[in-house]
């Protein structure tokens, strides 16, 4: 399991992590708050940023993006 505040490189850990912290909150409490930050930090890569109880990072391709999106 990955930490909090660390980093990965797959478009895919991100929607796995995503799915896993917003099913998680919602089985144990029926809410949750979670906010998704995303920035374009050089040409060809976007860091997003997931918080909630904690933080995780990932930094994403273009390339992941454009095939996601096809």
């Amino acid at each position: 399991m990955m930490s909090s505040n660390s980093t990965t490189g797959s478009i895919d850990d991100f929607f796995q992590r995503f799915e896993k912290i917003m099913l998680q909150a919602w089985s144990e409490t029926g809410f949750g708050h979670i906010e998704v930050n995303s920035e374009r930090f050089r040409e060809d890569k976007i860091r997003v940023i997931i918080r909630g109880s904690t933080s995780y990072c990932y930094v994403i391709t273009n390339e992941e993006v454009e095939k996601r999106m096809n």
